[in-house]
């Protein structure tokens, strides 16, 4: 298990990491291995759990009954995930994970950290704290997102979060982590239609790609 990552986590922030190994076995933690293109969660089958990605990547998606998909969100090492649905208490989760990539993940019973065990270990009210910040962030990410799908148009849709990432990575030009199939899902926008506009903005001389890498030209001094 890679313990520096969990050390990193704003979930176990300020725990010492000599604590950790005492609070994964209160918090009955297992570690599970998933294969490369393969389903963690099945939205409508699996259980709410909480997790932790230890390695590899992952995609949280819904999909409707025409299969059309959309994505919610990427899930790297220190990512975590089914939190939300794990408090709700909802019999099956409503999304489902993807493993992107081979992923190590850590999962435990939320229940665990919500209610003191006998022993009423110091880290409780350190790990809830922790979670409702995680919470609040979450709940700022999916609001920006909200943002993006807000605005009317293809092009808008696409300039709005181009120039969030750009804002983020501090660069006019910079690459992203989705594909163009994930960022036409994760845009709810037709891919085709996608890719058309972006050729009609690199002609306009509003933008400049290679595959995944973006340059926005009116951002260049």
């Amino acid at each position: 298990m890679n313990q520096k990552i969990l050390e990193n986590m704003l979930l176990f922030h300020g725990i010492h990491s000599e604590e950790l190994p005492a609070l994964l076995a209160c918090l009955q933690a297992k570690e599970q291995t998933v294969k490369k293109e393969t389903f963690l969660f099945l939205a409508g089958k699996t259980k709410p759990q909480m997790g932790v990605v230890l390695s590899g990547q992952a995609q949280v998606i819904r999909e409707n009954i025409l299969g059309d998909r959309m994505i919610i969100g990427t899930l790297y090492p220190g990512s975590l995930f089914g939190e939300t649905y794990a408090c709700m208490d909802v019999p099956v989760m409503p999304v489902s994970v993807f493993a992107k990539e081979s992923c190590q993940v850590l999962l435990f019973d939320i229940k665990k950290i919500l209610h003191t065990c006998s022993s009423s270990c110091s880290f409780h009210h350190t790990l809830i704290q922790n979670l409702m910040k995680i919470f609040a962030q979450k709940n700022a990410m999916l609001n920006q997102k909200m943002s993006y799908l807000s605005h009317k148009t293809i092009r808008s849709k696409l300039e709005a979060f181009l120039l969030d990432q750009a804002e983020r990575q501090k660069s006019a030009s910079f690459s992203l982590s989705l594909n163009r199939n994930e960022l036409a899902d994760y845009l709810c926008i037709d891919r085709s239609a996608m890719s058309r506009e972006l050729g009609k903005m690199k002609e306009e001389g509003i933008l400049d790609f290679q595959k995944n890498h973006f340059t926005l030209l009116s951002l260049l001094p």
